[in-house]
């Protein structure tokens, strides 16, 4: 309205639907107010249009709020801006809005009844999320006299966790968590486990407590880079960034125990054999992922029950569920990687092994280091490559012996050349397990072979289970 000179129309709109100032202070009070997190943002923002709110940004109900005044203000510019009669239309759609749709309002004696109908309404429309089934429920056994209480611990841990990632990392925070002290929680059953077990208010606010101090044990296994790493052996970095770097996230009920649990002589060691049975179950496959989330959940458990104290008690625990060096070795011998991110960081630990200083270790990141197949994906198997039938092409392109690490720069048009071609680049390379390649004569399944079987030797030291 004042866009179009109508101030008057935009002053009653301002009064029927926005808010009122009072006449003597004129302070403006908002029509409805939101909650904690939010209720600021949308003032400054909707309400008030302070400009330099609208670069404060800092949560995800935040961005939704922004995107729905976005699309309000799209509509009515589309709809009814670009065409003639402009307020007569916008006094028309007023009019729909203010006598045609309606608000139920629902008012309850308490909050108990508040939440046992809000609950009840949503199990008849769309499906609640599992976070905010919790939260409700949480926050309905809080009862009265704690609710606020309640609100902040859940606002507090909420906060955190939106800050280091996104709002899916919530519920895997309180899946995790639970996972560490029962054993196994799935997050179809999450819900039901925490109202099974936390039903007094005294229940609700120590489960609330523990969730609120444990988010700062959490954070740290996001991101390796946290400065909560800065009390630990500089290894600890290393180990977490490896486990995200391979996507690896079910062990985070086991990482959350020991963190809390163990002393920081043993975290060091117990991440290191984390990372080493990690990996060698990828290699050997003889855990299945949801299997290897039980057993990481057990294995918290008996951590956080006080059933196993120390690294030592650990290790003796899990021997069992460990691979053997020489299944490892086995396995790794033959070994088809299919996902680029996993090979890269195989490559880069076994040719940091040929060094004598970390100082050299290969960079993993795909900015500066290219996964190379020395017989190539697309390979002119009649011309360049007819050593290889189609059969030997399927089953050996993927094969680890036959990747390698190449410098972005170097890594020219020649993905699919010759190997004679292709040798005359991995000549020049700085990566030992690449310039080696030049010193061959062919490339066939045999040199594929023991070039493999040569890293696997590699691999038992690299990821071993010997302390």
């Amino acid at each position: 309205m004042i866009e179009l000179e109508d101030d008057e129309a935009a002053r009653q709109f301002e009064n029927d639907y926005l808010f009122r100032k009072e006449l003597k202070t004129r302070e403006i009070n908002p029509k409805i107010s939101l909650g904690a997190e939010d209720n600021d943002f949308f003032r400054n923002r909707i309400i008030e249009s302070n400009p330099a709110a609208k670069m404060v940004v800092a949560k995800n109900s935040h961005k939704r709020i922004e995107e729905a005044y976005k699309i309000a203000d799209s509509f009515i510019r589309k709809e009814f801006v670009t065409h003639g009669k402009v307020l007569e239309h916008l006094f028309d759609l007023a009019n729909f809005l203010k006598n045609d749709v309606q608000i139920i309002i629902v008012t309850v004696d308490d909050d108990t009844n508040a939440f046992t109908v809000f609950e009840t309404l949503n199990d008849r429309g769309l499906a609640l999320s599992q976070t905010d089934l919790i939260k409700n429920y949480l926050f309905n056994k809080s009862g009265a006299s704690r609710l606020i209480e309640a609100q902040q611990k859940w606002t507090t841990f909420k906060s955190a966790i939106e800050a280091a990632e996104n709002e899916a990392e919530i519920l895997e925070y309180i899946r995790y968590h639970r996972s560490s002290k029962e054993g196994l929680t799935r997050e179809k059953e999450l819900f039901k486990r925490i109202k099974e077990k936390i039903k007094s208010q005294t229940q609700v606010i120590t489960y609330l407590a523990e969730l609120e101090n444990d988010v700062q044990i959490y954070l740290p296994l996001l991101n390796p880079n946290h400065p909560n790493w800065n009390e630990y052996h500089p290894n600890c970095r290393d180990y977490i960034r490896t486990l995200l770097d391979l996507k690896l996230s079910r062990n985070r009920p086991l990482l959350i125990s020991i963190l809390k649990k163990f002393s920081k002589a043993d975290i060091e060691k117990s991440l290191r054999l984390i990372v080493a049975w990690s990996v060698r179950n990828l290699i050997t496959g003889d855990t299945g992922g949801g299997t290897l989330e039980v057993e990481f959940s057990n294995q918290a458990k008996l951590i956080s029950t006080e059933k196993i104290k120390t690294f030592a008690q650990l290790k003796k625990s899990i021997n069992h569920l460990v691979p053997t060096n020489e299944t490892f070795k086995k396995a790794f011998e033959i070994a088809t990687v299919s996902k680029s991110y996993i090979a890269r960081y195989y490559l880069s630990e076994i040719e940091l092994s040929y060094h004598s200083t970390t100082e050299q270790k290969t960079s993993t990141n795909t900015e500066n280091v290219n996964l190379e197949h020395i017989l190539p994906e697309k390979a002119d198997l009649i011309k360049d490559w007819s050593i290889f039938s189609e059969e030997q092409h399927k089953s050996y392109s993927h094969r680890l012996g036959n990747l390698t690490l190449m410098d972005k720069k170097m890594n020219s048009n020649q993905k699919s050349a010759s190997f004679t071609e292709k040798k005359k680049i991995f000549s020049a390379s700085e990566i030992k397990i690449t310039s080696a390649l030049a010193t061959l004569t062919n490339w066939n399944t045999t040199e594929i072979e023991q070039r493999q079987k040569g890293f696997a030797e590699k691999a038992v030291k690299i990821w071993s289970i010997t302390f």
